[in-house]
């Protein structure tokens, strides 16, 4: 059993503190950037796993059953996940393809497997095997995992195709729904946490060491994936994303074509979401990454606690930069009908796919503690509990 004060690190700045015993509704605040460092936890290791088996049991049948059906002059054409990632690899496109399964399926299948592999263990009062590798492997496999993207891909693809043909909605779809959901209330679950629960729980859990003080060569390992994901940013948009072959003829579809198209069918909302998610947000993580690794690299030691937020912002949207890929392989799952319809992915989708790894790979490989060493703020140790905080 851990003996003597627990520790909270702030993974932003670098301050520590004592840890502080919180009320409902409290919340444990660094001092220094303000970043939230533990909140009070609500759930119990018993409710926990009863969200787990919910999450596992709507996640299975997501996978097992067509998400829609295309009528088109009779015929009818179903598709699920699965399908879509098979067709995509058909289409010529295996990167795309697994790019899609590991994000859509493969990386929360095991996520959620960990922490069934844990929480049950918790519920039982007691610590699982191989407990630390498995809440760290938690906190690594957590921004790659992608079921809400891909539901808000499904409805963008409902959108697209509902002025074509007629489109029945299938199970798959709403079960996707209710797993998105529970998903994303798991996102909640970090390594810290987890721990947190199993101390409190009285359990011989090691308290997280404190980190290693950050090195200066993220800084050429950072500028490389922006560099690399700013190349593939122009291909991503000039190149067609997806192409359509119809008996009306033949057409190629770049990602501002796509939002153009929505605002035709005045699906203004949706055309929003696209460009957002598709344009937008890519443009900015990689000028923002930019202007924080240089300003930090400059030892500036102006606005620390907003450049700290603006990174946690970064953070945060990485993932949804995806919804086009998920887009684009399900509209070539659904489209397979010969002469009459016919979509494929194109060129863009696995440019658009590398430039969402790489920004992904820039954002969580670089450390904004970086930012406070060299702006001469460097760790120190609080005889305090960091600042609590509640709802009012």
């Amino acid at each position: 059993m851990f003996s003597g004060p627990l520790l909270l690190s702030c993974h932003h700045c670098g301050a520590v503190y004592q840890r502080p015993v919180l009320a409902p509704g409290e919340w444990a605040q660094c001092e220094r950037c303000d970043h939230v460092l533990e909140t009070y936890s609500v759930f119990s290791p018993h409710a926990w796993l009863a969200v787990l088996l919910a999450a596992m049991v709507s996640f299975a049948l997501a996978n097992a059953y067509p998400v829609a059906t295309l009528l088109i002059s009779g015929k009818a054409q179903a598709a699920s996940f699965f399908d879509a990632i098979v067709i995509t690899w058909e289409s010529g496109y295996p990167e795309v393809a697994i790019v899609a399964f590991a994000a859509g399926f493969l990386l929360p299948v095991v996520q959620l497997l960990l922490l069934l592999w844990v929480f049950t263990a918790l519920a039982l009062g007691r610590l699982p095997l191989f407990f630390e590798h498995a809440i760290a492997t938690i906190d690594l496999l957590k921004p790659w995992c992608m079921v809400p993207v891909f539901l808000m891909g499904v409805l963008v693809s409902v959108v697209k195709l509902v002025g074509l043909a007629s489109l029945i909605p299938g199970i798959g779809l709403f079960a996707t729904a209710s797993s998105a959901i529970f998903v994303t209330a798991l996102t909640r679950l970090s390594a810290h946490k987890i721990r947190c629960m199993a101390h409190d729980l009285g359990l011989p859990a090691h308290w997280e060491a404190l980190p290693k003080a950050p090195s200066p060569a993220l800084f050429n390992r950072t500028w490389a994936l922006i560099a690399a994901a700013a190349l593939l940013y122009l291909p991503a948009n000039l190149l067609p994303i997806m192409k359509i072959d119809s008996i009306a003829g033949n057409s190629a579809h770049t990602i501002l074509g796509g939002v153009i198209e929505l605002i035709g069918m005045g699906s203004y909302s949706i055309a929003a979401v696209v460009f957002i998610a598709s344009v937008v947000v890519p443009l900015f993580k990689l000028l923002c990454l930019a202007v924080l690794v240089y300003l930090a690299q400059q030892r500036a030691t102006h606005a620390l606690r907003t450049r700290t937020h603006l990174y946690e912002v970064v953070e945060f949207i990485g993932q949804w930069s995806m919804l086009d890929v998920f887009v684009v392989i399900l509209l070539s799952a659904l489209g397979r009908f010969g002469a009459l319809l016919t979509i494929e992915p194109g060129g863009g989708a696995a440019a658009f796919a590398g430039v969402v790894i790489l920004t992904m790979l820039a954002a969580l490989g670089f450390d904004p503690r970086l930012a406070w060493r060299r702006a001469g703020h460097r760790r120190h140790f609080s005889s305090e509990s960091a600042k609590m905080a509640s709802h009012t």
